[in-house]
């Protein structure tokens, strides 16, 4: 599975408008929470483990909008790795 490209810097800004961002529950790993990517469109994507309940969804939610606010998709010396899937 490839997953998707990090943030150019340029794209990530600390206002945004939250109906650009998508939101796919995907049956993924149970290691894998979730994870932030771009799209086509290259607006956020933040894909969450349809595995998990729905508390620890919404906390998934909550770290992945974190990630965007924070540009850390877009800061090449950012790093949090998890499980590969």
């Amino acid at each position: 599975m490839r997953l998707c490209p990090p943030f150019p810097g340029s794209v990530v800004s600390k206002l945004i408008d939250i109906s650009d961002i998508r939101v796919i529950l995907k049956d993924l790993s149970i290691r894998v929470k979730g994870f932030v990517c771009l799209g086509s469109d290259y607006n956020p994507v933040i894909v969450i483990n349809s595995r998990m309940s729905v508390e620890q969804q919404r906390e998934t939610y909550l770290h992945e909008i974190r990630h965007i606010l924070n540009g850390d998709m877009g800061n090449p010396e950012y790093h949090e790795y998890g499980e590969a899937i």
